[in-house]
C-alpha cells in the first residue's frame, strides 16, 4: 500500500503557503475571496496554486520580497508560481 504522507513531505507547510499565497495576492490588488464568489476562480485554481506554492521552493525569497515590499502599487514577484494567474486577476 502507497504512503500518501510519505509524497508530501516535499511540500512546505501548507500553512505558511497559504499565507504567502493570500499575501502575494494582496500585493497584487486580488481579493482571492471575492474572485472566488465572482467565479473568476475556482476552488481547483486556488488548491493547485497552493500547491505549486508549496511546491515550487521559493518561500524564503517570497517572504523577503513581501517583508521589502513597499506600496508601489500592484506587483507579484516573477518567480511565483502563480504569477500569470494573479496578473490576469489584477485589476
Amino acid at each position: 500500500m502507497k504512503d500518501m504522507a510519505a509524497e508530501a513531505e516535499g511540500l512546505g507547510n501548507i500553512f505558511r503557503h497559504m499565507w504567502l499565497l493570500r499575501a502575494v495576492a494582496e500585493a497584487a490588488g486580488v481579493d482571492l475571496d471575492r474572485e472566488m464568489k465572482a467565479g473568476r476562480l475556482n476552488g481547483l485554481d486556488y488548491a493547485r496554486m497552493v500547491t505549486s506554492c508549496r511546491g515550487a521552493g521559493c518561500s524564503k525569497s517570497c517572504a523577503l520580497w513581501i517583508s521589502s515590499r513597499r506600496e508601489e502599487g500592484p506587483a507579484v514577484p516573477d518567480f511565483c508560481p502563480s504569477a500569470d494567474l494573479f496578473k490576469r486577476l489584477m485589476p
